[in-house]
């Protein structure tokens, strides 16, 4: 990949468009600089640019509303082409209910586990580039700042982020066609990181 895709630069500026927006009134510096930080874990082990594009853009289905969501996948598809859409579509946790509604933190895990088990590799890529980010940001924060900052930016309690990465590792190492070592070693030792400091926190 060369040093500057205007592609990428084009998926920053949607993101910019249709993601921040929807950033929290807590939280929100991490959660603009959600992007950024993916597309640099996923060039890190050399990802390919339409999965990096993707990467950007799952996080942008993530937060749309589902009545949007055929017309912002129409937009991407022609702005990004059909390959990046369908990656990102693939990486994309389902939050929302028909109705709009958000869906309780389990349900979404449990269906996202039960999808990771079929997702093309790629879209894997992402997903645990976004977990690298995310355990490395909460890390952060229980080192910093305590447990209780943590429960304030997060809708998981320390038991229901303990089952997360515990099962999500056993899915990955599953996943005999997902070959990327590396990745689910640092995945593994962050998580193992988070842990710990959580159950810390709680003695």
């Amino acid at each position: 990949m060369h040093g500057y895709s205007d592609r990428i630069h084009h998926a920053f500026a949607f993101a910019a468009k249709h993601y921040v927006p929807r950033a929290p009134a807590t939280g929100s510096a991490d959660f603009i600089a959600h992007p950024g930080n993916l597309a640099v874990i996923l060039s890190r082990y050399s990802a390919d640019q339409p999965t990096v594009v993707a990467g950007i853009l799952h996080l942008v289905l993530e937060e749309t509303m589902p009545e949007r969501r055929p017309v912002m996948e129409q937009n991407i598809g022609i702005k990004f082409g059909s390959v990046v859409l369908a990656v990102a579509r693939d990486a994309a946790e389902t939050r929302f209910d028909a109705r709009g509604f958000e869906l309780p933190w389990r349900a979404v895990k449990n269906d996202y586990l039960a999808h990771l088990g079929v997702a093309e590799p790629r879209a894997v890529d992402i997903c645990v580039a976004d977990e690298i980010h995310s355990a490395g940001l909460t890390l952060t924060a229980l080192r910093r700042l305590g447990a209780e900052y943590v429960r304030t930016v997060s809708s998981a309690s320390s038991e229901q982020t303990i089952w997360w990465y515990r099962s999500l590792l056993e899915l990955l190492e599953d996943r005999s066609d997902w070959h990327r070592p590396e990745m689910l070693e640092e995945l593994r030792g962050l998580s193992t990181d988070v842990v710990r400091a959580l159950r810390a926190h709680e003695d």
